[in-house]
């Protein structure tokens, strides 16, 4: 059946589109046929419709299709808009695009200008604005050509060899760019509706811009009277601002001065949805793709190879890909289409992602890591075609094409219970068989939003149905419970309670009951507990045949101080397992808390009877197991609880992986704060356990104390191995760093900083995400070739055309990632940055860094990402004190030469001395605050010393010139003082300038080199010069009695006087010899004094200093890049704490693999490739199991007796799965 958008089917079906606001409270219905609008308040039924042929009389020929938007509610009037685009193929086919259409050849010279003052913004210009002051103080000097050759060169070679690498990685794709800049063929047409007055207001048209639209959702609470609009092309996304006021005036003059379409909010597609629809060709497959690849805010790409899928989701509100998502393609898929995108659902909360690519399977994400939760297959589905959250998160609504091409309904269950899948039919969910459409209109004749999905009703006044809440039957299931059809009267019993609650040590009767008359379950109800035990046999025979844990296996638990004693309530479980593992998760708490009452014994029983109720959960239903522990922070209990084998075995002892990493407590859909706080026995009012904003890895650091560390050392062990698959395992381990640098060298867990840095996936983690587009950030020669993705969609701007390149194919598998995410980035709330706020400081700033640190591979990326901006930042005090140097030198030059025009012509030379001296004081005052008594180091002060010296030096030289020139009556400074002044002032500036270049990774690893070599020869020159003493006072004392006659003196070339000092017999040591001692005297004691200093300090000292100097280099050369890095580190912690960070924060940093750089790094984490961060923990507590290296330790430890009940004794039966009629109740 062939489909006529415009006027609807051939059969004479009208097409009605669908639009519903992001809030979910406004459904709007469009027919193109008729051009009827209706617009309907979910929250108030109110209903506006209206006729607006009118307003398309002059609309595009050869439409293929429309878009339908509706906005929130935007001022306290009720007003909202609703925006109608129309699509031509030249909206939607890049064939349709005239070569003539992009000017091509009319804009090269603009283009040109256009990139050139893209490059040339107020940064820039401050960055060379010394340089061009430099050079017109060339121009006045007679010494220019000595500055040119030795300042103005040297920088610019040092700064080009930083910039040039000889290896093109990147190149340049500027196709997407050209066809944006060509105009659309549709239009979009805007309407301002109200439900209290039932007007309607149009805009001027959009001409030339056709495309799918959506609105964007309000921030809550606001009501700005303006809205955003979304049109997005087969090419561009464009933002168009839309306000409100004034919107009479505005239609009198017929302008569009209230819609804003700037340059800058237009952006291109993603490069893979772009390369998608360039394959695709035919117009109306593109606007259909467009279709449903957008939901809200959010755009959905996916691309697949022989081996995954790869999805990248976009929020298009703030430009930033949100994460990026795997799907392995082991799974057959049924009709799969590359023509068409996956189907996607994505929770209210932003927290869930779901997808289906057109077959029966579902696979259910985590939005803030990208990590798979579970991939269940539906047998009874045969092609899901629709999925959407509803009644807030908790299941998951599809709709199935099944093959017969009709359209079915299921839910999902996504709590993790058993009971969490089933059939629902339409009148489960109110819908009549004219909301039931056909496949084929199925997408713009469907709405969803925030967990309400609005079907099309044509035979319904109301025209269409909301569907936002489904209760049936099966919903309502329990796991287990009471049987209202227990006949024995005698159904009670009391139990011992130091029996069944030995936690509680007193006498207190239990009350015992069978749940129903089977038998096979027996409820207790204790003090402070509730149990149901199931036999081992097929039933009790009667109470007296229940022995706890000797017949019985414990199935339900939960203990607590709010339980009542009394028992006359009747006992239901519902919402399937979830209250039975949650229960006892609480459980094992509460017995930790009450840790100091328990006999070990009993208690370890039932600690170990809870374990394995929650094993068996596992072992059985792994699948269900994640969904719950996404959903329910069951982890935090087992970490307070210090359940130590339960979570080895959650994180190591499965093929699954069970556990997922999410970055708070209050993300959690069934976290409660006050319940949770009461269930670890904390004020929720508690200043050192804030559990909102925690999460398991903080929890763990905060309990990092002796034994308990080893919880910290699991979960990082746990999340390093998995992150080489994918980079959101390590989330939180960002920010934990901080805090985990500050953990000294331990005696029982050792470091686990350094352990964790030579993980391999701190040097090895593959770069696989489908983005092939990059910015080069640092590619200077011997130290890391620093790449990061363009995870941002890209402005228009042409400037971006040099700036982002595509990485070469046969390049990629060399590229390799941080695998840290937000490890560089800064919180970008924060305008002004206070340095006693580290917090708001990136973890890179705040990480506490030792040598170990600056040879990682990973850290090395994250410091050369960093540096271009930092090194940006510090090209422009480099100029000005180059510049300052030079205004120096000519000053002293003028004096010397005792120019008497020196105030008269060049007094404004002095004037711009002072300023750069400010300047640059200004830096070293700004420093000495921020880091106080640290500020004292021998670079700093030597910085600030040699400014102050040339002020000093320079004011003297004033004073002296005043003095002269107006022959002031006041001693002058004396010219031998002056020139002495100026001459060692003018080296320590030299040498300051050469610590500057600094700047300039050959002169710091030389400077590093030098310094070296400097602190490991001093020992040896103290030893050196000690002994020349020695000699030189020995020598001394021959000369000093006239009996014994030298012929020559040692210590000049000048031969009549003898040494008649000690500093000259010292000096004498110097000039030694294989001349002839008769020269000097006939005392054969001193010819062999003078013998003996030759050969030791010419032939041995001489050459041992030598042999050091060359082993300390070597060393030193290796370290080289160590120094760099250190350095670098250095100054960007000054800019970015000094300056306002502005520039590029990208959550992912790449790097090019460089074997001869990471070596060192390479050979330790091999060596250390077996080992893992818990291998210091020993599980059991016998003290003859503890190994060697810890039984010191050990011994200083008192450990409780949880720690016996949670470990068990050596001779306890590892879990099992029981026999058929043994086994727990599920």
């Amino acid at each position: 059946m062939t489909e006529d958008l415009e006027l609807g089917d051939k059969d004479g079906d009208n097409i009605t589109y669908l639009a519903i606001s992001p809030d979910g409270s406004i459904v709007v219905t469009f027919n193109p046929y008729n051009f009827s609008i209706t617009a309907k308040s979910e929250t108030t039924s109110k209903e506006v419709p209206h006729n607006i042929k009118d307003k398309f009389d002059k609309k595009p020929s050869n439409i293929i299709g429309w878009s339908l938007a509706v906005s929130d509610i935007v001022d306290d009037k009720n007003n909202f808009l609703v925006a109608i685009s129309c699509m031509t193929d030249k909206d939607m086919n890049p064939e349709g695009i005239n070569q003539k259409d992009t000017n091509k050849k009319d804009t090269n010279k603009k283009e040109y200008i256009s990139l050139l003052r893209s490059f040339i913004n107020d940064k820039q210009i401050r960055l060379i604005s010394p340089y061009y002051f430099l050079i017109i103080l060339m121009i006045l000097n007679i010494n220019k050509y000595f500055y040119l050759m030795f300042i103005i060169i040297p920088i610019f070679i040092l700064f080009f060899y930083e910039y040039y690498y000889t290896r093109n990685i990147l190149v340049t794709d500027i196709k997407q760019f050209q066809l944006s800049r060509a105009s659309g063929g549709g239009m979009i047409n805007l309407f301002k509706f109200s439900f209290d007055n039932r007007n309607i207001e149009d805009f001027p048209p959009i001409n030339h811009r056709g495309g799918v639209v959506t609105f964007l959702k309000n921030p809550k609470n606001s009501l700005k009277s303006s809205a955003t609009l979304i049109c997005m092309d087969y090419m561009r996304i464009q933002k168009i601002k839309i306000k409100l006021n004034s919107i009479r005036k505005r239609m009198q003059f017929g302008c569009h001065k209230n819609i804003s379409v700037p340059k800058d909010e237009t952006y291109l597609l993603p490069e893979n949805l772009f390369e998608k629809l360039e394959s695709i060709k035919d117009a109306k497959c593109i606007w259909k793709y467009l279709l449903k690849s957008k939901y809200q805010e959010f755009l959905m790409i996916d691309t697949s190879n022989h081996q995954k899928i790869n999805i990248e989701i976009y929020d298009v509100s703030n430009l930033q890909l949100v994460n990026v998502f795997y799907r392995h393609r082991g799974e057959q898929c049924l009709n799969s289409n590359d023509n068409e995108p996956g189907i996607f659902a994505i929770s209210t909360d932003s927290r869930l992602f779901a997808y289906s690519y057109a077959n029966n399977i579902i696979t259910l994400y985590l939005m803030e890591s990208g990590l798979e939760i579970v991939s269940k297959r539906f047998d009874k589905i045969y092609e899901i075609k629709f999925l959407e959250f509803i009644e807030k998160d908790k299941k998951l609504f599809i709709i199935e094409k099944d093959e017969k091409h009709n359209i079915k309904f299921h839910i999902w269950i996504i709590s993790g219970c058993l009971n969490d899948y089933f059939s629902i039919s339409k009148n489960d969910i109110g819908l009549s068989d004219s909301n039931i459409l056909n496949n084929e209109h199925l997408y713009y004749t469907l709405a969803k939003a925030n967990g309400k999905v609005v079907f099309r009703n044509k035979d319904n006044e109301d025209r269409f149905k909301v569907v936002h809440e489904i209760i049936t039957k099966i919903t309502k299931g329990k796991t287990f419970g009471e049987d209202d059809t227990v006949i024995d009267e005698h159904n009670k019993h009391k139990y011992k309670s130091s029996d069944l609650e030995p936690w509680n040590n007193n006498d207190y009767y239990t009350n015992g009951r069978f749940l129903n008359n089977d038998r096979r379950f027996l409820l207790i109800i204790g003090q402070n507990s509730t149990q149901v035990w199931k036999s081992k046999s097929p039933y009790f025979i009667d109470f007296n045949d229940f022995h706890n844990f000797e017949d019985s296996n414990l199935v339900y638990i939960l203990i607590s101080d709010n339980i009542r004693s009394e028992a006359e309530t009747k006992f239901l479980v519902e919402d399937d397992m979830t209250t039975v593992i949650t229960h006892a998760c609480k459980s094992l708490a509460y017995l930790y808390r009450n840790t100091n009452s328990i006999g070990s014994k009993k208690n370890q029983k039932f600690v170990s009877g809870i374990i394995n109720i929650i094993k068996d959960f596992i072992k059985r239903y792994p699948d269900n197991w994640k969904l719950m522990e996404v959903q329910y922070p069951l982890m935090v209990y087992l970490i307070y609880s210090r359940s130590f084998p339960l979570m080895r075995h959650i994180l190591f002892e499965n093929a699954e992986k069970l556990h997922k990493p999410q970055r708070k407590y209050s993300s959690y859909p069934y976290y409660d704060n006050s319940e949770l706080y009461k269930d670890l026995g904390l004020p929720v009012d508690s200043k050192d356990y804030n559990l909102k904003s925690a999460n398991d890895l903080k929890l763990a650091l905060k309990f990092c104390q002796d034994r308990d560390a080893v919880m910290l050392a699991y979960l990082l062990e746990y999340y390093s191995e998995n992150s080489m698959s994918h980079i959101g395992w390590m989330i939180n381990v960002t920010k934990i760093l901080p805090d985990l640098s500050k953990l000294s060298n331990h005696d029982y867990y050792g470091n686990f900083m350094d352990s964790l840095l030579f993980k391999p996936c701190f040097g090895e983690m593959k770069y696989n995400f489908p983005i092939k587009r990059f910015q080069e950030l640092s590619v200077c020669q011997n130290t890391l070739k620093v790449y990061v993705p363009v995870t941002a969609l890209m402005s228009t701007n042409r400037s971006n055309i040099l700036r982002y390149k595509k990485v070469r194919h046969e390049e990629l598998h060399n590229f390799y990632m941080v695998p840290i995410p937000y490890f560089t980035t800064h919180n970008s709330k924060v305008e002004k940055v206070e340095s006693s706020k580290k917090t708001y400081f990136s973890p890179f700033l705040q990480i506490k860094k030792n040598e170990t640190f600056f040879n990682i591979p990973a850290m090395e990326a994250a410091i050369n990402s960093r540096w271009t901006q930092a090194m940006t930042y510090w090209m422009i005090p480099l100029g000005f004190y180059v510049a300052f140097l030079v205004i120096f030198d000519i000053i002293s030059q003028y004096y010397l030469n005792d120019n008497r025009y020196l105030l008269k012509n060049y007094a404004f030379i002095f004037v711009i001395f002072y300023y750069f001296g400010a300047y640059l004081l200004a830096i070293e005052i700004m420093q000495i605050k921020k880091y106080g008594i640290k500020y004292i180091t021998l670079f700093n002060v030597f910085d600030i010393g040699s400014i102050i010296c040339a002020i000093i030096v320079t004011t003297m030289i004033l004073a002296n010139s005043i003095i002269k020139k107006y022959s002031i009556n006041i001693a002058t400074i004396s010219t031998e003082v002056i020139i002495g002044l100026i001459s060692t002032t003018t080296l320590i500036l030299w040498i300051e300038m050469l610590l500057l270049f600094r700047l300039f990774s050959v002169i710091a690893i030389n400077i590093f080199i030098f310094g070296n070599i400097f602190k490991k020869i001093i020992p040896f020159f103290i030893f050196m010069i000690i002994l020349i003493i020695g000699f030189g006072y020995t020598i001394y004392i021959f000369f000093a009695y006239s009996s014994i006659n030298t012929e020559k003196d040692l210590t000049s070339t000048n031969h009549d006087k003898p040494p008649n000092t000690t500093w000259d017999a010292i000096l004498s040591m110097y000039y030694l010899n294989t001349e002839n001692l008769n020269d000097y005297s006939h005392y054969w004691l001193f010819k062999l004094l003078v013998f003996i200093a030759n050969v030791v300090i010419v032939l041995v000292l001489l050459n041992m200093i030598i042999a050091l100097m060359n082993d300390t280099f070597n060393k030193a050369k290796e370290d080289g890049s160590l120094g760099l890095m250190m350095y670098r580190t250095e100054l960007i912690d000054d800019f970015e704490r000094l300056d306002k960070p502005s520039f590029y924060n990208s959550p992912y940093i790449c790097y090019l693999q460089d074997p001869n750089l990471m070596k060192r790094w390479i050979e330790k984490s091999q060596k250390l490739r077996e080992s893992k961060l818990y291998s210091w923990f020993d599980e059991s507590v016998d003290k003859n199991s503890v190994s060697k290296e810890n039984r010191t330790y050990y011994d200083k430890v008192n450990f409780t007796s949880w720690y016996e009940l949670i470990s068990g004794s050596k001779n306890q039966n590892p879990f099992t799965t029981p026999k058929d009629h043994e086994t727990l109740w599920f």
